[in-house]
């Protein structure tokens, strides 16, 4: 295998703490532009670099059993671990946890950002047989590239229709998987935003070759920021999936863009900064464990600081730092037991890898 591409890990490192940030106390307590603003960009970055890494000539099976042990491994086994702990001390209903378990959407788990883990599972399967299609009928590029307009078109107008779904027709539903937040939960696995996921991790393999060799250009860095932030100026649009929010199609689509681009060129910069591009690359290599971690530790750490002191702010960037750092030593100390790695870490795994990688 040839070494890894550290401006792809700084630009994962980047993510995280923007996923981490976005779920802070800071930007969740209202809302506001640094909401719209991190949250325009930062899941449609982690679904692209997953396809700028896409080994799409690993064997099927290869491929489903090494992303069932990355992805569906951990969240099942941090969610029954989690489950088995609030069913015997809370007494919490097993049967509505398990039930909201399987079904594993936002609003049917209470580690609300595991969501992700079975549904990013689905979309990359989606984008191997994409890719995998077009071999077989020899269209090279033609094929993923028509089809991230098509999954895209439709994934934004199956997300439309989910928001606008009347939430009073799904109160059995709500009461079976345990909803907590009374609107519609979504598909399981939050499979009617697959075509959203999908075309970015299709957008992130057909760019492979230029992200590997990407290189900063100051000009359009600043083309791409200028543009980023009118767009953000005089449009009040962002990107939420998990609450199935997808702004004016053209707008949001852009910011998303542009923000790839930005966090792609700030990451080409940082690949040269020293300790500081190496702490940002270990974050990023880290990234999925922090990801599953992160706002449980971070919000606990924010309640305790609470009770001390009133300076919500100070308690906020402190947390944040918590739910960055806490996942890192939890990680350190995975990798140290056997026992715990075989249950929250992937085997090592070499597949084939495209040329540039």
């Amino acid at each position: 295998m040839s070494e890894r591409n550290t401006s792809i890990d700084i630009a994962k490192g980047l993510g995280i703490i923007l996923v981490v940030f976005g779920h802070n106390w800071i930007i969740a307590h209202n809302h506001g532009e640094l909401f719209r603003i991190i949250f325009s960009f930062h899941m449609p970055l982690f679904f692209f670099l997953s396809g700028a890494v896409l080994h799409q000539d690993t064997a099927f099976r290869d491929f489903l059993v090494f992303k069932a042990d990355a992805l569906l491994k951990p969240f099942f086994v941090v969610l029954s671990a989690w489950g088995l702990a609030r069913i015997v001390l809370s007494g919490v209903d097993a049967h509505t946890y398990v039930l909201g378990m399987l079904y594993a959407t936002g609003n049917t788990i209470e580690w609300v950002p595991l969501w992700y883990l079975p549904h990013l599972f689905l979309a990359m399967l989606l984008a191997w047989s994409v890719l995998h299609l077009a071999n077989r009928v020899h269209a090279g590029l033609l094929l993923p590239v028509v089809c991230i307009s098509i999954l895209l078109a439709a994934g934004i107008v199956v997300t439309r229709i989910c928001s606008q779904l009347d939430v009073q027709q799904f109160a059995s539903l709500h009461l079976w998987l345990g909803n907590r937040q009374h609107d519609f939960p979504g598909l399981p696995w939050s499979l009617d935003l697959i075509g959203i996921s999908t075309a970015f991790i299709l957008l992130g393999y057909v760019m492979h070759d230029y992200v590997m060799r990407f290189r900063f250009l100051p000009w359009a860095f600043i083309v791409a920021l200028l543009l980023f932030a009118a767009l953000h100026f005089f449009f009040d649009e962002t990107i939420d999936l998990n609450m199935r929010e997808y702004g004016t199609w053209w707008i949001a689509t852009a910011q998303a863009l542009l923000g790839i681009y930005l966090a792609l060129s700030v990451s080409a910069c940082l690949q040269y900064a020293g300790k500081l591009g190496k702490l940002l690359a270990y974050l990023g290599t880290s990234s999925l464990f922090i990801m599953i971690f992160h706002s449980w530790i971070e919000w606990k750490v924010f309640a305790l600081l609470a009770r001390w002191n009133s300076y919500a702010y100070l308690n906020a960037s402190l947390a944040l730092l918590a739910g960055l750092l806490i996942p890192l030593l939890l990680l350190s100390l995975v990798k140290k037991y056997k026992f715990l790695y075989i249950l929250l870490l992937p085997k090592a795994h070499t597949p084939r890898l495209r040329a540039g990688t």
